[in-house]
């Protein structure tokens, strides 16, 4: 299985994404009442962030698969660069937010902000170590 992913630090990369996509699935799908207390969206949210949570679920489901594929990565190039632009589209709207040019009046979150980053570089370091493989 490491050998597939190229090394153990990219299989934990990985891993570590997985965990982080499975924690806002959590989130989305069982538990959408946390995120309307922590954001204020009001009880009207919840049909709303479920199908944001439809979307995630999907998504992780895909991710475990590949963790489990006897090639590994080897071939999922869109799962990689599909990660990697939402990410980059989480960090661009959270600045977006954080700097009044979107949304001025939304809660934001430091601990989102940081979490998005994050994911953005283990995407990309990702994307970059897994090259070879991916784009097979």
């Amino acid at each position: 299985m490491i050998e597939a992913w190229g090394g153990i630090l990219n299989l934990v990369l990985y891993l570590i994404s997985m965990l982080g996509l499975g924690y806002y699935t959590v989130l989305t799908v069982f538990s959408p009442n946390k995120l309307v207390t922590r954001y204020d969206l009001g009880e009207k949210s919840v049909p709303i962030i479920r199908i944001v949570g439809s979307f995630v679920l999907p998504t992780l489901i895909i991710g475990v698969w590949i963790i489990f594929r006897d090639n590994g990565p080897l071939g999922c190039w869109i799962f990689f660069v599909f990660n990697f632009l939402v990410s980059l589209c989480q960090v661009i709207l959270s600045w977006g937010t954080r700097l009044k040019i979107i949304d001025p009046d939304s809660k934001t979150d430091v601990g989102d902000e940081v979490v998005g980053h994050v994911f953005v570089a283990i995407a990309a370091i990702l994307i970059f170590r897994l090259s070879d493989t991916i784009y097979a």
